[in-house]
């Protein structure tokens, strides 16, 4: 193979790599450079996605632990894994069971007439998924109080998040949405069901934690999962009655069109 320099450091190039940055070979953009481009796509897709997604619903607590021990040549990045899950569930719930047009019909027979409540319920039911992802930095740091003595630091908390929130969206898309398609023409049903599927988490964390920390007896990692639980309601009521409050004085001292919006018809 002929020597050439890099393109991007100036380094001499041998192989196929540049050995000083890790820039590939000049190859001009041609139909063959697009073909490997998608074809690469696909083997790092087979290599890493399906393979991070059958090893989590098997058992997440344990595939994280494997992760963060270092075994990571054929995971796909747990975050990144979190964000493809949300966007395939935002398309199932939007695309498929038609959420936002179920909410519509829900809040018109509950008599919910507040366009912010039946919007607020809108998003919730059906991007739920990406919320999830958007809180892991407070999910981590509501875990990291009750396991602080095990080491991890913050960072590896929204990794080990990160894996609770994908199980938690793959059992949703693969169990849960199922079921709520047969229910699609009932939507006290469909919400209910919704609901009913929060349920699961303390069970979920349960696992996770116990196959994560193996070495803890079950008794305390469920002792430490109720205190998980009981700070996540205490950080959900800070930020409603915060929320609340800013929304109030934002509507009486800036716009008080958002005072309308809110206000039942």
């Amino acid at each position: 193979m002929i020597e050439e320099n890099c393109r991007n450091c100036k380094e001499v190039i041998s192989g196929n790599f540049c050995g000083h940055c890790g820039q590939r070979r000049y190859k001009r953009i041609n139909r063959n450079y697009i073909v490997e481009e998608i074809q690469d796509i696909f083997v790092d897709v087979n290599k890493g996605f399906f393979y991070s997604v059958f090893k989590t619903l098997r058992n997440p607590g344990k595939t994280a632990r494997e992760y963060m021990e270092g075994n990571r040549v054929d995971h796909y990045k747990p975050i990144a894994l979190t964000f493809v899950l949300a966007g395939i569930s935002i398309f199932v719930s939007s695309s498929v069971l038609k959420f936002d047009d179920i909410m519509k019909n829900f809040s018109e027979q509950q008599h919910i007439n507040s366009k912010l409540m039946s919007d607020v319920f809108t998003i919730i039911s059906s991007y739920y998924a990406m919320l999830m992802v958007l809180l892991l930095p407070v999910f981590a740091f509501i875990t990291r109080i009750p396991f602080k003595k095990e080491g991890h630091n913050y960072y590896e908390h929204i990794v080990m998040n990160s894996y609770v929130v994908s199980y938690y969206t793959l059992m949703s898309i693969l169990v849960m949405y199922p079921i709520l398609f047969l229910f699609r023409q009932n939507p006290e049903k469909m919400m209910l069901i919704s609901q009913a599927s929060f349920l699961a988490l303390p069970f979920i964390l349960v696992w996770f934690f116990k196959g994560f920390y193996n070495h803890i007896p079950l008794k305390k990692i469920i002792i430490k999962i109720l205190g998980i639980l009981a700070l996540t309601l205490l950080t959900y009521i800070l930020v409603v009655v915060v929320s609340t409050i800013a929304f109030i004085l934002y509507g009486v001292f800036v716009d008080k069109g958002v005072l309308e919006y809110a206000k039942p018809k």
